[in-house]
């Protein structure tokens, strides 16, 4: 049985096959045929689910009508399915599989039963033109987000051992999922660990109003994002950057610095160390790791994009070993 991992957030798609990895934008378009012999550019790669033709990923999210799920069930919701399905058909699934996942940690108590309802003994006939492959998810393990993360760095020996609590603060597209640990056991402090609906798209929603009041028009949310990494065309004039994003990306980090010090109040003090997951810690670089409590515990670049993706690996590996 083959394992793959697949981290389906809110932004990005994020997928792990035993040494291989890969991400892409989640979204996904209903293919229209009627291009492909008009002999203009290189034609996106149609992924066939069944009888339905999807495009999924990076050149999705800017096509019309491009569906971005927002709901909480990043299985179980039928609008993810397309994205599912490309995480596996790039993971090169075929036969049976055990499928590792996760969900908001706030989301986590519902969508668990939901998810395995909906995918579990599901199998899906995918095709792309010159390949056909049939998988079956045979069972789907499921964490929650940051939970994944911290699954992963103790594997890596990465949290340190002792007294006080971990942090792992999970910064993704639409939430932030903070997890408590006793650190000399590390055991789930429940009561200390929350879900806030706040994350990068936050901040590009923010960056989206400063220029339509320059504009008078709204972004659309992919261009908003990509602003704030580099400068964007909208309506004849550029906008965006690092400079025009920074105040945006520092009230972020002063929004989850905020939510930390309400959650854990007097235990604030406990905490020993922290890590900083997720595309969206990258985003905020050192706004961030200045604010939080406790050591940083190291985390490189590439990892903490897919620290839940390797975690829920470790975990479903883990399950499949224990049924064999």
């Amino acid at each position: 049985m083959q394992v793959v991992a697949a981290d389906i957030g809110y932004g990005q798609v994020k997928w792990v096959a035993g040494s291989r990895r890969g991400r892409f934008e989640a979204a996904w378009a209903p293919h229209t045929p009627g291009a492909e012999s008009w002999g203009l550019g290189s034609q996106p790669e149609v992924l066939r689910i069944g009888d339905q033709g999807v495009i999924a990923g990076d050149r999705a999210a800017s096509l019309p009508g491009a569906h971005r799920p927002f709901g909480p069930g990043r299985l179980a919701d039928p609008e993810a399915l397309p994205l599912l399905a490309q995480a596996l058909w790039e993971a090169g699934a075929e036969g049976e599989v055990m499928l590792g996942s996760g969900t908001p940690l706030g989301a986590f108590a519902q969508e668990r039963a939901a998810a395995r309802a909906a995918r579990e003994g599901r199998t899906l006939h995918l095709s792309d033109g010159r390949r056909e492959r049939t998988m079956r998810i045979a069972r789907v393990v499921l964490r929650p987000q940051g939970v994944g993360a911290a699954l992963f760095l103790a594997a890596q020996g990465r949290m340190p051992a002792g007294p006080g609590y971990g942090l792992v603060v999970d910064v993704g597209s639409r939430t932030t999922d903070v997890l408590c640990l006793e650190l000399r056991d590390l055991t789930p402090v429940t009561a200390l660990s929350f879900s806030l609906e706040s994350g990068v798209s936050t901040v590009a929603g923010a960056l989206a109003a400063a220029i339509q009041r320059a504009t008078g028009h709204l972004p659309p949310p992919d261009l908003a994002q990509a602003a704030l990494m580099a400068p964007a065309a909208w309506h004849g004039r550029t906008f965006g950057g690092p400079a025009e994003a920074a105040p945006h990306l520092d009230a972020l980090a002063e929004t989850i610095a905020a939510e930390l010090r309400r959650r854990l109040g007097g235990d604030l003090g406990r905490v020993a160390a922290t890590a900083l997951v997720g595309g969206g810690a990258l985003l905020l670089g050192d706004r961030l790791a200045e604010l939080a409590p406790g050591r940083p515990i190291p985390v490189r670049p590439e990892e903490a994009v897919f620290a839940n993706a390797l975690g829920y690996t470790w975990a479903a590996e883990r399950a499949l070993r224990a049924v064999g």
